[in-house]
């Protein structure tokens, strides 16, 4: 037992660290989505999500750096204003919410984009303030409840006829900013204690290596593959957690 976790525990959330630092290194975004996801299967979301927060943090200094030029300013910035009043509300809700019925949401939310954006659905032009707007306050709102702002986000740039390079650097900016005020949140709520904060510094390593390596994968694939990737994980993400819910 290390940290109030035992072995199989601390294997189970590990590995889904690395395979999500992997894909948040590639594709820009994913490692709460992939690690809140397969670790609640195990553990109470309340006591993953603000790790996830942590080590997403982290992965985030460490990519935006590369990815500056290509961040779409305009709509981060959008994106930012309207998320900000929505992730405190979110993270209240996280400690009182039935985690089942949140998990049902997001995952049928999500499938159903996905269908949608599988089927050709897409923007003729890049997103226009209202929606962005929109969509900044349901990723706030997810920040928050369930330190998952991506997948509102990723399906908007993956619907638009923006570069795949600008899909990934804006995903970069605007997370970093929704884990920071989503921890912040959850701090000020008593979500987050001292031996929380050891498990993040356990498992740090471990996604700085494997964020490492989603970035150099990143450098030499196609783009389609970015776009592919982004759509298999979000598919794959939403089933499991509808599956989670349900049984």
């Amino acid at each position: 037992m290390l940290l109030g976790w035992d072995a199989s525990l601390w294997a189970f959330v590990a590995g889904a660290c690395v395979v999500a630092g992997v894909v948040r290194g590639f594709t820009g975004f994913g490692f709460p989505l992939i690690v809140v996801t397969a670790s609640s299967l195990v553990i109470a979301p309340a006591e993953i999500v603000p790790i996830a927060l942590l080590l997403d943090i982290l992965a985030g200094l460490r990519l935006l750096p590369h990815v500056r030029a290509d961040v779409d300013r305009r709509g981060a910035t959008l994106l930012i204003l309207s998320a900000a009043p929505m992730i405190p509300i979110g993270a209240y809700l996280l400690a009182s919410i039935d985690p089942d019925v949140m998990r049902l949401a997001i995952g049928i939310m999500v499938l159903i984009a996905v269908i949608a954006l599988a089927r050709g659905l897409a923007l003729s032009r890049p997103p226009n303030a209202p929606l962005l707007s929109l969509t900044g306050v349901v990723a706030g709102f997810l920040s928050g409840v369930a330190g998952m702002p991506g997948p509102p986000v990723i399906l908007l740039y993956l619907s638009s006829p923006l570069p795949v390079a600008t899909l990934r650097a804006t995903a970069i900016a605007f997370f970093l900013f929704t884990d920071v005020v989503a921890l912040l949140a959850m701090s000020y709520y008593g979500l987050i204690g001292v031996e929380l904060l050891w498990r993040a510094a356990v498992l740090a390593p471990l996604v700085e290596v494997a964020v490492f390596a989603g970035r150099k994968l990143y450098g030499v694939a196609e783009p389609s593959m970015v776009k592919q990737a982004a759509l298999v994980l979000l598919a794959l993400l939403a089933a499991s957690a509808i599956a989670r819910s349900m049984f």
